[in-house]
């Protein structure tokens, strides 16, 4: 029977690397903290802390980077793809807890299917190694 498994690896560094390489893109071209962004957090205690939301807004962006380097990575050592999903499902933790302070209730619920399906990707690609 044939191994689908290099296909399905294939596959999710595929969408993996479009969903963080897209956002770290949309993020780094402006070099600079959206308005709306800052807004988000005004009413939260992040808005207290030195370098208010700007600091977690470039954190996540450089986190989504170094994910989408290591999926494409992946590509060349299926070795590293658990620890780019692993590490995924930390990004996805962050995002989930901005979401949450900002009373974000339908973007928290959307969270857990990113992270959930990144579960399942996490189970596919460990259960041949």
């Amino acid at each position: 029977m044939a191994s689908f498994q290099p296909v399905l690896n294939f596959a999710i560094i595929f969408i993996y690397v479009l969903l963080f390489g897209t956002a770290a893109f949309d993020k780094w071209k402006s070099l600079s903290t959206p308005e709306w962004f800052n807004k988000q957090f005004e009413k939260t205690f992040i808005n207290q802390l030195p370098g208010k939301a700007s600091v977690g807004y470039w954190l996540i962006a450089t986190f989504e980077a170094l994910l989408t380097l290591v999926f494409i990575a992946s590509i060349f050592n299926f070795a590293l793809l658990p620890y780019a999903l692993l590490g995924s499902l930390f990004l996805f933790g962050i995002l989930l807890f901005g979401l949450r302070i900002t009373y974000d209730f339908q973007g928290s619920a959307n969270m857990f299917i990113y992270f959930g399906t990144t579960l399942i990707s996490l189970f596919i690609v460990t259960m041949n190694l």
